[in-house]
């Protein structure tokens, strides 16, 4: 995370409307068209007066506002999406009347684009001078679908709407945000016209979406009841992963991002430390996970055992690496509906000068942990790596910073009231010891 960047970054799990269901639209315009005249019609002054009142609010070129549906339609379309156009509506003489007539008699979408920009198609659609008749319509947005030959697919898949707002999105998560909406009583609409307006590393989309989750853990922390893997589903089910490109060791075969988030403190290059955004920004999420591990962990976690950081990460089978600038073990469980999945662990593979690299280790040497049941304490200096899967699957690691004990007082205090429980040297080394013999019993059944 990189404070005060005002850019847009990664891609968005969800947006803030309802599910699209494109036979739903095929020919069908907006249930509440604006009125059209037909071309050449002079307009009386009143009507003309009114109309420009009606649409000062979304004038082209001053923060033009669609409906999410519309977005989920004009992203589906492909070249031969069969369209009809109404008779031209603009004002005759005008340079918008002029360049209506140029597509008005397209019939098909890669015939419209030839003279009309992305953002003409929403216009015209909402407005009811846009009708779509039928033909093919892709599977999932143009942003979102792989390489394709058709120009109206690659024109498309730049398209990004208006203020930031991504049409790369998807559907399931987008209406599972909307039903939450409704049952917290909350604008999706002005949640995500604000979060665009935001100056920081995270899309509009991925805000959105990280608010309905933290909203959604205010609530299960409110209950005051017990929480269980269900509930850290539900929430993570609804938090706004962005596309990670940064975690190189860990990167399945031929895969160039990753769904993994980290919360908790980050050491900065200058040796000082700050907690990453997302900590503080989403606190009822942060709370959440550090009351569901301290209160969960079981007999397989010692009672000493402290996390600086948390990493989340979400289907995706991390290759055999070593964890880097870690200190002491990690605590991990896999949670979700999935089957698979098991961690292979090298527990002979301590860190010590010219040991061999990851990819060169006999898988003879490693030992598979079920992380789905309980809990795991593993070394994560060790090599260790995630057996393929099927299903949802969400694994979260608690971990301890390297040099923690240089972690200043303040930034202690706050990682404290978030939940977070701090280490010790004293502690520390007690952990390391269990962890130790950990690792020597398990390294027994090689043999």
């Amino acid at each position: 995370q990189v404070p005060a960047v005002c850019t847009q970054v990664g891609v968005a799990q969800g947006f803030v409307a309802e599910s699209y269901v494109a036979a739903q639209f095929v020919g069908m315009a907006p249930k509440t068209p604006t009125k059209i005249a037909a071309s050449g019609v002079k307009k009386d002054a009143g009507s003309v007066k009114k109309e420009t009142a009606n649409r000062e609010h979304s004038k082209r070129g001053t923060g033009l506002k669609f409906n999410a549906e519309s977005y989920d339609l004009i992203s589906r379309f492909t070249g031969k999406t069969r369209i009809e156009y109404a008779p031209n509506p603009k004002t005759p003489g005008s340079k918008s009347f002029d360049r209506y007539a140029k597509y008005q008699n397209a019939k098909t979408v890669a015939e419209a684009l030839k003279h009309c920009k992305p953002a003409d198609l929403l216009w015209e659609y909402e407005r009811g001078y846009l009708k779509v008749l039928g033909g093919p319509m892709a599977d999932v947005p143009a942003c979102m679908a792989p390489p394709s030959s058709d120009p109206v697919i690659k024109i498309l898949a730049k398209f990004r709407g208006p203020n930031g707002c991504s049409i790369k999105m998807d559907p399931e998560v987008r209406k599972k945000l909307a039903v939450l909406a409704q049952k917290f009583g909350m604008d999706l609409d002005k949640i995500h016209e604000e979060a665009g307006k935001q100056c920081n590393s995270e899309s509009a989309d991925i805000q959105t979406a990280r608010i309905m989750a933290n909203e959604m853990a205010r609530r299960k922390l409110d209950a005051g009841k017990r929480l269980g893997d269900k509930d850290v589903v539900e929430v993570l089910s609804v938090w706004g992963f962005p596309e990670n490109d940064t975690r190189q060791n860990v990167l399945p075969e031929g895969v160039k991002t990753v769904h993994s988030d980290t919360l908790g403190v980050l050491r900065m290059r200058d040796g000082t430390y700050r907690i990453f955004d997302p900590t503080t920004r989403y606190e009822h999420v942060t709370k959440l996970l550090c009351q569901w591990f301290l209160t969960n962990k079981g007999s397989n976690i010692p009672e000493d055992f402290a996390f600086t950081g948390i990493n989340i990460n979400h289907n995706y089978a991390g290759r055999r690496h070593r964890d880097n600038g870690n200190e002491g073990p990690s605590a991990i469980k896999a949670i979700g509906s999935f089957s698979g999945g098991q961690l292979d662990y090298f527990p002979l593979d301590v860190k010590k000068p010219g040991r061999p690299q990851v990819d060169t280790l006999d898988a003879k040497e490693s030992i598979s942990l079920d992380l789905s049941k309980a809990f795991v304490m593993f070394n994560g200096n060790n090599a260790h790596g995630v057996r393929p899967f099927t299903g949802d699957r969400f694994s979260l690691v608690f971990f301890t910073t390297a040099n923690f004990p240089k972690i200043d007082e303040k930034t202690v205090s706050r990682l404290k009231s978030l939940g977070f429980k701090m280490p010790t040297v004293e502690t520390m080394d007690k952990v390391k010891e269990i962890s130790k013999q950990n690792d020597e019993a398990r390294a027994k059944g090689l043999r």
